[in-house]
């Protein structure tokens, strides 16, 4: 089995000649995953149209969240499919809802996204799953 750099890459490492630590395919589909997901639409300078379109919208308040759902779920599932070609059959689930996120000084009402992206791994046809959730945008009262 092949193995994949583990990111960050370090080159001190490489140039005292020592081996690059490494991942497998699993934690590489899933660095690479997290990475589409975080990452805004010509945020990258190579190749401006990798990460996710929907960041666009992220404090949009006119959109609802069913809106926000499917423009998440849509966004990923183009960019997977063009990103990320060790994944075949990828279906991208979203859950977006209001969380009360609380600090020392008060409480308040955030949404939060939640992702789980599955699918088969192309080359072995493993089922493959990433999850992930974070908090995105104003407070929202849909």
């Amino acid at each position: 089995m092949a193995d994949y750099l583990k990111l960050p890459l370090r080159f001190e490492r490489f140039f005292e000649k020592q081996k690059l630590p490494v991942c497998t395919l699993n934690d590489s589909i899933s660095r690479n995953v997290h990475l589409l997901i975080t990452t805004a639409t010509e945020e990258n300078k190579l190749d401006e149209r990798y990460g996710s379109q929907f960041w666009d919208n992220d404090y949009d308040i006119h959109l609802s969240n069913d809106g926000r759902r499917e423009l998440v779920m849509e966004s990923l599932q183009q960019q997977i499919t063009l990103y990320e070609k060790r994944l075949v059959n990828v279906v991208v689930k979203v859950t977006v809802k209001q969380t009360t996120m609380n600090d020392k000084l008060r409480s308040q009402l955030r949404r939060r996204i939640e992702i789980i992206v599955s699918g088969n791994i192309a080359r072995s046809n493993e089922p493959y799953e990433f999850q992930t959730g974070f908090f995105i945008g104003p407070m929202a009262f849909d």
